[in-house]
């Protein structure tokens, strides 16, 4: 595992307290998808470009659908360490539970880019961020790239679930490589409203199945639009 450099910046203008800073404690941010490396004009109309992250009670949502085709779901539990991953495609409703443990295991399979704090300011849907930029020892493991994190959101350890770990605050710009594509999410909007508790729970008609069952699954989906 490559080491991980974080160094802190204030990002430009005064360092606010933390007792004044503001917070939103409960909203959704709404997120545009691109593909930033993938060059087929006429089947990138057929991925998504949504994505929207409820949360709450340092609990969070994260949903992408495409055209009521299909649609995928994360809901993380930053309190107790628990994963749910979800596949909503047509006749198919499944989900898989990850804990600590099991995601521990499973990010062995992602490279872990060194992250170097940039000092600059920037605001992304409104809200203050921190800029990083994230180096890959080498090519094959992933592209250079910007992040922007933010600590106006009231989410603690919102990264424990993925390769960025140890980043402080929400991302609300990043990369994600999977199913052979390069996915770049970037906050537009953060809205301050109410999210009903049952927001997070798994709807009964779901089947619950192993995770190697869900990440067969949603590559099968992925490849059909891609290739």
């Amino acid at each position: 595992m490559i080491a991980l450099i974080l160094v802190q910046s204030s990002c430009g203008g005064e360092a606010e307290s933390e007792e004044t800073k503001p917070t939103i404690k409960e909203g959704k941010v709404y997120y545009s998808l691109t593909y930033p490396y993938y060059t087929d004009e006429f089947m990138v109309v057929l991925l998504p470009d949504v994505m929207t992250m409820e949360f709450k009670n340092n609990v969070y949502k994260n949903t992408v659908s495409k055209g009521g085709l299909f649609t995928t779901t994360l809901i993380s539990d930053c309190n107790n360490k628990e994963l749910v991953l979800m596949l909503d495609f047509g006749s198919k409703k499944i989900y898989t539970k990850l804990d600590s443990v099991l995601i521990k295991d499973y990010l062995k399979n992602y490279p872990i880019p060194d992250l170097l704090s940039i000092p600059t300011s920037d605001s992304l849907g409104g809200l203050h961020c921190k800029k990083y930029q994230a180096v890959y020892e080498k090519l094959e493991d992933g592209y250079d790239c910007e992040i922007y994190t933010t600590d106006e959101i009231d989410i603690d350890g919102s990264n424990w679930c993925n390769p960025f770990s140890e980043l402080p605050g929400v991302m609300l710009e990043y990369e994600v490589s999977q199913y052979g594509l390069v996915t770049r999410m970037k906050a537009d909007s953060v809205s301050k409203v109410s999210v009903a508790d049952d927001a997070f729970v798994v709807p009964g008609d779901f089947k619950e199945v192993s995770l190697e069952q869900m990440l067969f699954q949603m590559e099968e989906i992925f490849k059909q639009v891609i290739e």
